[in-house]
Formats: C-alpha cells, structure tokens, sequence
C-alpha cells in the first residue's frame, strides 16, 4: 500500500491525462493542476492495485464506465449555498415580481446542487404555489447528480443558509444521517437532473429558459470554447431572459449574443 500512495505523476504522463481531459470535456487543465490529478486519481491507482499512472491510462482507453468515474473524479469541485448573493437578490427583486406566466431556470452546471437548491428556496418563498416554476439541473460529472439528486448535505453548509430557510426547507439528520441535513421533498418537486456536456450541440427537447445560470464553470476553457459554451447555453435562453456567470469571469471579447446589465449578469435581446 506504501509504495502505491507513492507513485508521482511524470509531466509525460500530465501530459497525457490533460491531454485527455481537454478532448472528452473541452476543460483545459492548467500546468498548477498536476498535483490535484496527481492525488485524485492516486485513489484509482489503490483501487486497481496499480503502481503507475501510465497503467491507469492505459486502461481508459478502452473502458468506457471508467472514463466517466475519471471524468467525475477530476471535475468534482467546491461549491456552497447562495454564492455570489447578489445574483439571489436579483433574482428576488428584480426578476420573480414581474413573472406572471410558468418560470423555467436552468443551473448548467449544477454541481451537487447547492446553487439550484438556493435558486429553487427564493422561487419558492416568492412564488410559491401561484405559478407554476421549475430548475433544471445539468453536469458533465454523473457523481455530483447524484448528490444533488439526493439533497442530502453535511452540516457544514448550514451556516451558508438563513435561518428561516433552514427551518422552512431543511430536516435535521438523525440516527445513520446524524450530521447531515436534507432538502424538503417539496422543494426537491421542483428540480429535474440530466447529464450534458456543454461543450457538445445541446437538444432542443430540454427547452428554453427565463434564467440561466452557468457560473464558475467558463474559467476552466479557452476564449473560443468559451464563445462556443456561452452561445450553446444562450441558445435555450428566451429573448428577455437573463444569463449569470462567475464573479472571476467575463464575456468581454468573448461573445455579444448577450448585453450586460449589471455586473457578472446578462440579458438576452
């Protein structure tokens, strides 16, 4: 076991595996990340009892089920409760008051849903039952579906969720969930999940959408897949609707399909 948690990754191999990553997900990663896929995927090596990364790619070249636990073992990343609030605010102050038809929003890259859970307490706790909304959920990584499916959280989030949110929308864990929290069912109604890779033709049966939030995800792409990304989602973006993205992200020279309006938010013409 020792001289298994040993094994370096080589820049050969690096090299190998970015090289990988950038052709099944668009995802460039950087020359900083080699230590994260060096520990990451150390865990895989354990499991197959193999004692070089070479060997493990090798391996997922021919091994379709493998390649997506890579991928999602690679694409898994932090996430919380009502990050960059403003968007919350906006979407609360600016946006819900003035829907009057049925509300459609898409998280595009959900994560373990965190962000699609925040969206879906303010649509609720605005709209309620009056009209008839719902969030649909997206990620290239099948594992973080599963998690947000679930709606089952450790109590480390609790501090990023209001009080009053806690106790309309969170049952406290007991017993074998000691420790955790989970999502009312009835807010959980609200939500759909499907596995997409925006960096491939999105199809038009998943329908369009007053608000779109593809967030902390474009940093990870060059500027013309990112032209391509944004444009892709925009597709299924009603004229009028609005696109949000992360603070540490711009569509300066990148794309014009959408106008700001105020910082990290956009609107469709």
């Amino acid at each position: 076991m020792s001289s298994l948690i040993a094994v370096k990754l080589s820049r050969s191999e690096f090299e190998k595996f970015r090289s990988l990553i950038h052709k099944v997900t668009g995802i460039h990663m950087r020359d900083e990340k080699s230590t994260l896929i060096e520990s990451r995927l150390a865990k895989r090596l354990r499991h197959f009892g193999m004692d070089s990364f070479g060997m493990y790619y090798d391996m997922l070249q021919n091994d379709a089920m493998e390649l997506q636990v890579f991928i999602d073992t690679i694409t898994t990343n932090e996430t919380s409760f009502f990050r960059e609030p403003h968007h919350f605010e906006f979407l609360k102050s600016d946006v819900l008051p003035k829907i009057n038809s049925p509300m459609r929003i898409w998280s595009a890259a959900c994560s373990i849903g965190a962000e699609a859970y925040s969206t879906a307490m303010v649509c609720d706790e605005v709209l309620g039952t009056k009209i008839k909304w719902e969030i649909f959920c997206s990620d290239i990584n099948v594992d973080v579906i599963r998690q947000a499916q679930n709606g089952l959280y450790p109590n480390k989030f609790i501090p990023q969720i209001s009080e009053r949110y806690l106790k309309r929308y969170c049952l406290k864990g007991f017993g074998r969930q000691e420790g955790n929290f989970l999502i009312e069912d009835h807010l959980k109604d609200h939500l759909s999940f499907k596995r997409l890779n925006l960096m491939e033709a999105l199809d038009k049966s998943i329908g369009e959408f007053d608000m779109i939030f593809l967030r902390n995800m474009l940093i990870y792409f060059n500027n013309p897949e990112r032209k391509y990304i944004v444009e892709n989602v925009v597709s299924r973006l009603k004229p009028g609707g609005y696109l949000l993205i992360g603070h540490s992200e711009t569509l300066f020279n990148i794309t014009n399909c959408v106008k700001q309006v105020k910082p990290t938010i956009y609107i469709k013409p």
